[in-house]
């Protein structure tokens, strides 16, 4: 009967440890980017420290090996400060779900030669290779699509081909069989339910801009929204609409039409929550026709960005947020929470002059508890210690 005993309290152990690997999504979200080459380790525990309970490493790109017979993860982090930082957060009671990105502004899009099952056994051995058992690091508990476009207008990234598109969404549905989160990132236009408009390219400009800025042609037309149509809202655990994406909608609501930030953030959620139409037939090749897209509020996160954000880029005010997210609940709506670029740039000045830590104003939205100890950190341990008790 002991011998039972402690055989079953080891294949226990086996399964807490194994599935405390990938870290619980909190039910309200507060994310926060980690930009890759200003990896500082101080800087993101302290906005850890302040509330963060998402960080996303930035990032991969989706390449080829270098005689271009596999797949490849390439570029990311320096993983060893990674794996550092993530095991302070451990060491400290900090639970927190460590996602890392594919892509961003001016990176290229995926190569297409390889399938999605390729990538993801490519994921499987990119996550094996960072693993450091020393640190309790075994890789990232999911990924984030940040594919966007290029300062060049030439560029072929700024245009998507359906190739990309469903490797996304084909990679995207595997991970999930996987037990990964996967998550997105698409900057507002594209996840834009003001217009029914489907483009794969990503030269566009708003009409309310267009005598304002006409040199600035750099959004989509809901190029996001064929990922959620054709490949299920819910294969995304969350979706952060980026409303600081150059010349957004927002920026033009909020300092050119004084609009209140709670009437353009209920305006938004209300949209996707009711659903929106894009007619996706205006593309050839799509397979689709006009589409009802509905995005549940459980899913959708608002990005934001700290004190960097200035013209085109729009910065919201600390107290705006606050009481923009007390208007959307009093409205009867709700978001899952709330992301910003980038965690560097915490404790930078406004235009004002004032330090501005947006982490900390996230964190007077959803209050966080005190660190303690989680199941996920105290189980493995009390039955380390049954199993020492076995043998005294």
């Amino acid at each position: 009967m002991r011998n039972f005993i402690l055989y079953f309290i080891l294949l226990l152990l086996c399964f807490v440890k194994h599935n405390s690997k990938i870290a619980e999504l909190p039910k309200k979200l507060k994310i926060g980017y980690a930009f890759d080459d200003r990896c500082d380790s101080d800087k993101i525990y302290e906005a850890v420290q302040n509330g963060l309970n998402v960080v996303i490493w930035f990032s991969l790109d989706m390449g080829a090996n270098s005689d271009g017979t596999k797949p490849e993860f390439k570029r990311g982090p320096p993983y060893d400060k990674v794996a550092e930082t993530i095991k302070k957060f451990k060491d400290n009671h900090y639970s927190v779900v460590n996602l890392i990105s594919v892509g961003g502004w001016n990176y290229p899009h995926p190569d297409t030669r390889f399938t999605a099952e390729q990538y993801y056994n490519e994921w499987v051995e990119f996550n094996k290779r960072i693993t450091n058992e020393e640190l309790d690091f075994y890789g990232f508990d999911g990924l984030d699509w940040d594919l966007e476009g290029n300062d060049d207008i030439n560029s072929s990234i700024n245009y998507f081909t359906f190739e990309e598109l469903d490797l996304m969404g084909e990679l995207s549905l595997r991970l999930k069989q996987g037990g990964y989160y996967v998550t997105m990132a698409p900057p507002e236009s594209y996840l834009d339910p003001s217009t029914e408009e489907f483009k794969l390219d990503l030269l566009h400009n708003y009409p309310e801009w267009e005598t304002i800025d006409p040199s600035f042609t750099f959004h989509g037309r809901n190029a996001y929204s064929y990922l959620l149509a054709k490949y299920s809202v819910e294969t995304f655990d969350f979706i952060s609409v980026q409303l600081y994406e150059g010349y957004s909608h927002a920026l033009y609501k909020y300092e050119r039409q004084k609009i209140p930030f709670g009437e353009i953030l209920y305006e938004l959620v209300d949209n996707y929550t009711k659903g929106y139409y894009v007619d996706f037939s205006q593309e050839e090749g799509s397979g689709m026709n006009r589409t009802l897209i509905t995005i549940p509020s459980e899913r959708i996160v608002i990005g934001l960005a700290n004190a960097w954000a200035r013209g085109k880029f729009a910065f919201i005010e600390g107290n705006d947020i606050i009481n923009g997210y007390t208007t959307l609940v009093q409205k009867n709506q709700d978001v899952r929470g709330f992301m910003y670029w980038n965690i560097v740039y915490e404790g930078n000045k406004t235009a004002k002059g004032e330090e501005f830590y947006l982490t900390k104003v996230l964190n007077k939205i959803f209050p966080e508890p005190e660190p303690s100890w989680s199941f996920r950190y105290s189980v493995p341990i009390f039955l380390e210690l049954l199993i020492l008790l076995f043998y005294l």
